[in-house]
């Protein structure tokens, strides 16, 4: 009897606007392992909830919705893309409205337990070695992962980091979605990420936190390529690449 070999798992948890999403995609490319991206299944999830008119403070009937949906919901690894049945949400998932939606269910226990499995899945059934990242990935989805990796950068620069995003300007999932809005200014969004950071932190259900056996890396004042290429030597110098 064959046993299927355990894949590689790189888990990369850490606050908004520390360059997650963005690293860890690029860096995925390059060494030819697949990307799975948790925070937009949570921005998926919510932006399910508003266009059905969930309420999305009501824990019982966000959960219900989920039930009904989680074995529809899958990630295109080749494209980095996020779909419900037929419906690609990925256009929509850069949104403040996806981004808003998030922080409401993010902190419901129904909902994070039921995606818990299906993020599992979406890494386990990786060809080869999976980038996953999230606020939780090392610390409750896997907490057994090959390399855990603590994200991180200052205030400001995760600030400019999202504005940036919001103005097209760094290859947002939807650079028009936010075209026909005032953009918010640094200050208000320092603000806004400053409260996510509260919030996610202080959750009762899988605050974010650093896991003991992670590598912290603080990306303020590191390019985007610096970055992804300081990432692959972390994950070269763990001797978890080929």
């Amino acid at each position: 009897m064959t046993t299927q070999k355990k894949p590689i798992i790189v888990a990369v948890d850490g606050p908004a606007g520390s360059g997650k999403s963005t690293i860890c995609s690029e860096v995925s490319t390059k060494i030819g392992w697949s990307y799975v991206n948790t925070g937009a299944l949570y921005r998926g999830v919510g932006l399910l909830a508003r266009d059905r008119g969930i309420d999305l403070e009501d824990e019982a009937a966000v959960g219900a919705m989920l039930e009904k949906l989680a074995g529809e919901i899958r990630w295109d690894y080749d494209h980095h893309q996020l779909f419900c049945g037929t419906e690609n949400l990925t256009p929509r998932l850069g949104t403040v409205e996806a981004g808003n939606a998030a922080s409401f269910i993010a902190k419901q226990q129904k909902v994070r337990q039921l995606l818990l499995p299906v993020q599992r899945s979406l890494a386990i059934n990786a060809p080869k070695g999976a980038m996953v990242d999230g606020r939780d990935i090392g610390t409750v989805v896997f907490p057994d992962a090959s390399l855990k990796v603590f994200m991180t950068a200052n205030l400001e620069e995760r600030a400019r980091r999202r504005l940036k995003q919001l103005d097209g300007k760094s290859g947002s999932a939807n650079p028009s979605a936010s075209s026909n809005q005032s953009t918010p200014s640094l200050d208000s969004i320092m603000d806004d990420i400053a409260r996510r950071d509260n919030q996610d932190s202080k959750r009762g259900e899988a605050p974010l936190r650093k896991a003991d056996d992670a590598v912290e890396f603080d990306t303020s004042g590191y390019s985007q390529s610096e970055a992804v290429d300081a990432l692959i030597a972390i994950i070269r110098d763990r001797g978890l690449l080929g």
